[in-house]
């Protein structure tokens, strides 16, 4: 009778792994400012913090511009250059459920104004502010208000409401409203709303730009390397289009592998995800390239078929406690299709299936021993439940088995009960 291991089930259901991220600084809680690096933006109109161009907030929340600079600095003085300030950068890494609604009040409002309905704009523009009232800091909710009122021809009301936006919003879109992160690139809009505001004050005449009032699609927010889906721009710094990652895990042999992969966006629909793993008694090499069929609009729905191919050089196998010598070359490859679909803020279905040329049916044979291995072609049905960007639990069944367990930008640790072990898995693909 033949001995066989199966790769995935031997020590091993996929690879575990170990992740490093790049830990991208920021300003939170209470840290010690160098003065020298507040600089002023002439377009902005304001004052800004390092090379990232952060924009500082004095101790009520107002923007530091040329009228309140010299308080500030007093500020700081006072304070040993130690600034604490929570407005500084908006807390978006948390998803919440509320981050949807408030992008379709946004959206609500904006379509309100353009309809003529400005009582209707303002309730909604008040109702989003009820229930993120850091709206005001991230979002140009003011500016809305204003261009209600200057539309009623309420010019008091909306001179106050312009004013309200230049003291203390950062930009034109929250965070918050999931995928609209890089919608007002270099704050272009945003300046240009600043200027209109400025001139509207001071009396002058005014141009509006028809993408001041430009309704936006409420978006899903979505896990990178969710199933259906590829890299999400928001889980990363800005412009990010490939990533590495450090892996480690147990190989066929149940030996310690240690390995590397990539992770790069070639273009809208193709990716590549090129991968290296050795313990010295197998050494893996495997290539997959993402290709993304289908994403919606509002990102509830997402299709990715991904065609791979892995060639392990094998020097030892450990079978029942017996290691066996020998030198072969295994070249697999096969296809994953996965697909993801949202019908709730925070809440997704993800279904995959993958496989491979060498599975249950079709067996590769070691030369020179009486041993065959294998991959199982898999099916993973499962419901996520996103908690922070890249981060969710996650319940479902496996190749016929219950799992659950936690689910991060790619790779998955969750524990199969019908089998009562460990499910360790590195998928970017």
């Amino acid at each position: 009778m033949n001995n066989k291991i199966c790769p995935q089930l031997t020590g091993q259901r996929g690879k575990s792994a170990l992740i490093i991220t790049v830990l991208i600084f920021s300003l939170s809680g209470c840290a010690t400012f160098n003065p020298g690096l507040i600089r002023y933006n002439q377009d902005k109109g304001l004052y800004e913090y390092g090379e990232g161009g952060i924009l500082l907030r004095n101790s009520d929340n107002e923007l530091i511009s040329e009228s309140n600079y010299e308080s500030f600095m007093q500020e700081l003085e006072m304070n040993d250059n130690e600034y604490q300030n929570s407005k500084i950068i908006e807390n978006a890494n948390s998803i919440k459920a509320i981050d949807h609604k408030i992008a379709s009040l946004y959206s609500e409002s904006v379509n309100a104004i353009n309809n003529g309905e400005y009582e209707e704009a303002r309730e909604k523009t008040d109702k989003l502010l009820s229930l993120y009232p850091d709206a005001l800091f991230f979002s140009d909710c003011s500016f809305l208000d204003a261009a209600a009122f200057q539309n009623s021809e309420n010019t008091l009301a909306a001179k106050e409401k312009y004013q309200e936006f230049l003291i203390y919003s950062a930009g034109k879109y929250s965070e918050r409203f999931r995928g609209h992160r890089n919608s007002d690139t270099n704050d272009s809009l945003w300046i240009q709303q600043r200027n209109y505001a400025k001139d509207f004050i001071a009396g002058e005449p005014v141009k509006a730009n028809d993408k001041f009032l430009k309704p936006l699609t409420p978006k899903h927010y979505y896990s990178s390397f969710h199933p259906g889906y590829g890299i999400n721009p928001e889980d990363y710094a800005e412009n990010t289009k490939d990533i590495i990652m450090f892996v480690f895990g147990m190989d066929m042999a149940d030996k310690i592998a240690f390995g590397v992969q990539y992770y790069r966006q070639l273009n809208k629909f193709l990716d590549i995800n090129p991968r290296y793993l050795t313990s010295g008694a197998i050494n893996e090499a495997g290539l997959a390239l993402p290709i993304k069929l289908f994403k919606s609009e509002d990102n509830s729905f997402a299709l990715k078929i991904s065609p791979f191919l892995s060639y392990s050089r094998i020097k030892e196998l450990s079978i029942d406690g017996t290691t066996l010598e020998t030198d072969d070359n295994m070249f697999d490859f096969g296809l994953k299709a996965s697909a993801g679909y949202y019908f709730a803020p925070k809440i997704s279905l993800g279904a995959s299936y993958i496989y491979h040329r060498y599975n249950e049916s079709d067996k590769f044979p070691i030369k020179n021993q009486n041993v065959e291995i294998w991959y199982f072609n898999e099916y993973d049905i499962s419901l996520y439940y996103d908690l922070f960007k890249g981060f969710s639990l996650k319940s479902g069944i496996k190749a016929g088995d219950f799992v659950a367990g936690i689910y991060w930008s790619g790779w998955e640790i969750s524990y199969n009960f019908n089998q009562n072990g460990f499910v360790f898995r590195t998928d970017m693909f």
